[in-house]
């Protein structure tokens, strides 16, 4: 977008309809001194570019005009912009006055007239979508300035978001991330119902969610807590820079604060230290709780190896007992029978069992091939071996069943005093050795901290005399009345107190969001470890750990992407910082992301030290720098550029500087309007100053002859010197 001219009509100073502005791609400088215009020329832009508004004010009309109006008379008030996007525009804002016979005046309907030409014809339209369309609010918020003091985009804490929204693909990321999370939640409820309903780990997993959820709960407090802390730090540290930049800058005053800085910086690092433990955590978390049972620990390993002695002999002697038990059962033998001619009998087995029923049925012996009728002795026999086989079988199965009870019998059923001697093995060496030891560990860890405790106290002590010498300094800079001083003492001794406290407080939230952090990785970790019995609960596991690790990755690529759109923003300023600032000393452009996902833009020697106050100029020249960037961005995302429109933007320039910042901006293509008061000195214009610029310039200063009591005197009038 590019303007081409703009008309304004009886819009304040600027009377009747012959105040016309032609404007060039590059540079043009609206030159005037105090109340000459400047600002009323910015202001009828920025009305005119006002899409929210939809009536006309009576302030907004010329004085002079209505001044010479008669009953009846109607007059209009407008201004015009003719302008070059994707082919000519022309935008016009306007509304009529009417004065009526009471000497009141009537203000008409605001009109908002719109055209574009459409090939070789020219088209009304609608002007208030033809401006939301081609330069929509928030182009302007970054394109249009009044005053140095809203040069600094950034202050606005919405700007990065705004940013990021308009010219990255980082918002996209918002959606993923979000539906990644949705997703990773709803796997973690799924995967922890499964685990309630897991015999193995459903009462660890029980207590682990329930641990997790509390801790989750203080990590959003501390958090919640942590924001506004900063937020009040943020006020009074805005409140405390205000009042310092109104007070002269003198060497003491700086040494006050280099002394006050070092002094915080040794309370701030005195406060870690004494925070790093906490005594609690550090009972179970460093096993601190085990300090004073060493001794019982030595008498525990003492009885422990008594009983396994005592149980080693007790075993041995079991053994021994069984080993003759059972031998008695092996020697027992059967006495063996003699046949009459002293032959051995055959065993007792022999023969079986069968063989010898078979031969009792049949009433014969199947050995010799005799006959054994019932009545004989023959028959008897083998009744009588059939009698005997049965009582041996009997007797066999009994002594079996003795040897195995005895060989099955166990003096130490349990192994109870096999895990104690485990248990006690375990705790010998390097594990004794740390038992034995956390005693001093504690001893040094106490004296220490009372070290660090003492220094603490003189430190904080040196801050407030500091703080106190600060106060006063201030106060007596500031040239105020005796009556007043005890109070404005107290008022501002009372900010730094509430700084302090603030700073105090939250140095100790932030270490505790740490532990809770860790507290919380922990919990997780021991979570997802668990041994589940159901392979559905380790899938689901899976499922819900791959998930996790995805919301992780896209919110870790988000803020890599934002890291490097800042980044890239920062090179194109320190770009325009080098131009802008021709010989001059420049530094270098920082882009630093707070910790409420704003910006703060701070400027940087090259060996990395932040130039704390830099002067008007070199503020100034930063700031044009970073919206140049920003511009940049808007001309590569929307193809299309924008013009940078400054009112007063360059006040704190010396003269020295003026014509050189003017030719350089002038050769940077970009259109870039500014109106200014630099060039003139005395009321007169520095026509050697002009005649070195090479960019469009016009003059306007009020009609001469005017009352200086009477505004409806007032009108301005416009040269085009160039």
């Amino acid at each position: 977008m590019i303007i081409k001219e703009i008309k304004i009509k009886n819009f304040r100073s600027y009377y009747g309809d012959n105040n016309r502005f032609e404007f060039s791609d590059g540079l043009t400088v609206i030159i005037g001194d105090n109340g000459d215009g400047k600002t009323t020329f910015f202001e009828a832009l920025q009305w005119l570019l006002d899409t929210t508004k939809d009536r006309g004010l009576m302030e907004q009309m010329s004085e002079m005009r209505r001044s010479q109006m008669e009953v009846g008379d109607v007059e209009e008030i407008s201004v015009y912009m003719k302008f070059d996007h994707d082919g000519e525009k022309s935008v016009e804002k306007s509304f009529t006055i009417e004065k009526l016979e009471n000497g009141s005046f009537k203000i008409g309907q605001l009109v908002y007239r719109g055209y574009e030409t459409n090939g070789i014809e020219r088209e009304a339209v609608n002007g208030k979508a033809l401006i939301e369309r081609c330069y929509d609010a928030f182009i302007q918020k970054f394109s249009m300035f009044k005053g140095e003091s809203e040069l600094n985009v950034f202050e606005n804490k919405t700007a990065l978001k705004d940013l990021v929204d308009k010219f990255s693909d980082i918002r996209k990321f918002d959606e993923l991330v979000e539906i990644t999370s949705n997703f990773e939640e709803k796997a973690n409820k799924a995967y922890l119902q499964e685990m309630r309903s897991d015999k193995r780990v459903a009462q660890r997993a029980r207590e682990l969610e329930s641990d997790i959820s509390r801790v989750g709960t203080e990590i959003s407090i501390t958090r919640k807590d942590i924001k506004e802390k900063r937020d009040s730090i943020d006020t009074y540290n805005k409140t405390l820079s205000q009042l310092e930049d109104n007070q002269e800058a003198s060497q003491r005053y700086r040494d006050i604060k280099e002394r006050l800085k070092t002094q915080e910086d040794k309370r701030n690092k005195l406060m870690a230290q004494i925070g790093a433990v906490n005594y609690n955590h550090a009972l179970l978390d460093r096993m601190w709780i085990l300090a004073p049972f060493s001794p019982t620990l030595k008498i525990f390993q003492e009885k422990i190896s008594a009983l396994s002695k005592t149980k080693r002999a007790m075993d041995r002697e079991f053994e021994r007992t069984k080993a003759i038990e059972v031998g008695k059962l092996e020697a027992a033998k059967e006495m063996l029978g003699a046949l009459s001619n002293g032959a051995t009998k055959l065993p007792w087995y022999l023969p079986n069992q069968e063989t010898m029923e078979e031969m009792i049925h049949d009433h014969i012996c199947k050995v010799c091939g005799r006959e054994a009728p019932e009545d004989s002795d023959a028959y008897a026999f083998m009744v009588h071996k059939l009698e005997e086989y049965r009582r041996h079988t009997e007797a066999k199965l009994q002594k079996e069943s003795q040897k195995k009870e005895i060989e099955e019998q166990e003096l130490f059923p349990h192994d109870f005093i096999e895990q104690l001697h485990n248990m006690s093995v375990s705790m010998s060496g390097t594990q004794e050795a740390a038992v034995a030891s956390y005693a001093q560990e504690i001893a040094d860890r106490q004296g220490l901290v009372a070290r660090f405790q003492d220094d603490l106290k003189k430190t904080i002590q040196k801050i407030q005399d500091i703080v106190d010498e600060k106060t006063r300094l201030l106060i007596q800079s500031g040239n105020i009345s005796e009556s007043v001083l005890d109070k404005q003492f107290d008022d501002i001794k009372g900010l730094y107190t509430s700084h302090e406290r603030a700073s105090v407080r939250l140095s100790e939230l932030e270490t505790e969001l740490k532990y809770q952090e860790k507290r919380m990785a922990d919990l997780k970790k021991e979570l997802d470890e668990l041994d589940p019995e159901s392979s559905q609960v380790k899938v689901m596991r899976e499922v819900h750990t791959a998930l996790e690790e995805i919301s992780k990755a896209f919110s870790q690529a988000k803020k890599d992407n934002l890291q490097r759109f800042l980044l890239e923003m920062e090179e194109k300023a320190n770009e325009y910082m080098v131009r802008l600032s021709a010989n001059d000393f420049h530094g270098e452009v920082r882009l630093i992301q707070t910790a409420n996902d704003s910006t703060e833009i701070k400027l940087l020697s090259s060996n990395g030290t932040e130039i704390k106050k830099p002067s008007g100029s070199q503020k100034t020249v930063m700031y044009i720098s970073v919206l140049f960037a920003i511009s940049d961005f808007t001309q590569e995302k929307r193809d299309e550029d924008y013009p940078l429109i400054f009112d007063a933007a360059t006040s704190s320039f010396g003269d020295s500087k003026e014509e050189d910042f003017y030719n350089v901006i002038d050769k940077i293509q970009k259109q870039c309007i500014i109106v200014t008061k630099d060039f003139i000195e005395k009321g007169k214009l520095d026509e050697d100053a002009i005649n070195g610029l090479t960019c469009s310039v016009y003059r306007i200063k009020k009609a001469p002859n005017f009352d200086q009591s009477n505004m409806a005197t007032i009108r301005t009038l416009i040269e085009k010197i160039r």
